[in-house]
């Protein structure tokens, strides 16, 4: 059988069964669109205002309770099988307002940078279930709810949610507790032991001394400084922080690849330690509470300070 007639014979079923490249891309245009994402954005009210990316699907319903005037202090948004809501009320009557609830949890997060009290349970008239978060912009309060707790849709709207933040004036500095090992201490237990009090001036939020503290161990981590003192780090050179977050009162960190540097069990809890012991400080001095510490490597929590 020549070459020609078993190429015809391979060829022709392929094209008459449409298994060529053709085919893949028709499929690929039958594809759905992704959804186009718009932003909702309110009125002006005395300076502040908010504003949310969100898909062009949705639906919303504006309101105005009339507390505001005409400024539509209500908006709910419907994903489908949910509904998000966005309310705007006083401070001063934030008590008012959570009598509709009845709170099983209570927690902290972060919304646009902002510390915030994140809160879950029922509704006290249906016993619906709900997830909100608290955010305090004095004079006002923001809450943000779901009626589908741990939903995608809403962890997606926080984080594309964001608002003109009014700050309130705080000391001009704090003073941190940066954590090392004492060089003086012989003992096996790998845990930071010691600290150095560093003062610093107080970011406008709470937030910004996760950062501030973490870079401060990095800057402070230099062996021969240390020595002075009877201190030993377990930070190596040039570790850097790349990324941080808050979010359910555990606070994240996320290094350059040199905080995997070296080996060892020991070397890699000391390392943890510092962190760990540095953050949780922060607790003292400031309105975070820290419950946990997510330590990063390059975005990877699973890879990060294994022996």
């Amino acid at each position: 059988m020549s070459k020609k007639l078993i190429t015809l014979l391979v060829v022709i079923p392929l094209i008459l069964g449409g298994c060529f490249f053709n085919k893949v891309d028709k499929q690929s245009d039958n594809q759905p669109a992704a959804d186009v994402e718009v932003v909702y954005e309110s009125l002006n009210l005395e300076g502040f205002s908010f504003k949310v990316k969100y898909p062009k699907s949705w639906n919303y319903q504006e309101a105005s309770t009339g507390e505001f005037g005409d400024f539509a202090n209500q908006v709910v948004f419907s994903p489908a099988g949910e509904q998000i809501k966005v309310l705007v009320v006083k401070l001063a009557d934030q008590d008012k307002l959570l009598a509709a609830y009845n709170v099983e949890s209570r927690g902290q997060t972060e919304v646009f940078a902002h510390l915030s009290e994140k809160i879950s349970g029922t509704k006290a008239d249906n016993g619906q279930r709900f997830e909100a978060v608290l955010i305090t912009n004095d004079p006002y309060l923001i809450l943000i709810e779901t009626d589908n707790p741990g939903s995608a849709s809403f962890y997606e709207f926080l984080g594309n949610f964001s608002f003109v933040k009014f700050t309130e004036a705080k000391n001009a500095q704090v003073s941190l507790k940066i954590y090392f090992d004492s060089a003086s201490v012989d003992d096996n237990n790998c845990e930071a032991a010691v600290f150095k009090t560093a003062t610093v001036n107080r970011p406008e939020e709470d937030l910004g001394l996760i950062p501030a503290a973490v870079n401060l161990l990095i800057q402070l981590s230099i062996p021969e400084d240390l020595a002075a003192e009877n201190f030993l780090t377990a930070i190596p050179i040039n570790t850097r922080l790349l990324s941080f977050g808050y979010e359910d009162n555990r606070a994240i960190v996320n290094f350059n690849d040199y905080l995997n540097e070296g080996g060892g069990s020991c070397l890699m809890q000391m390392r943890r330690s510092q962190i760990e012991k540095t953050l949780m400080a922060l607790n003292e001095v400031s309105e975070l509470e820290i419950k946990e510490v997510e330590i990063q490597v390059e975005g990877e929590s699973s890879t990060a300070l294994q022996p």
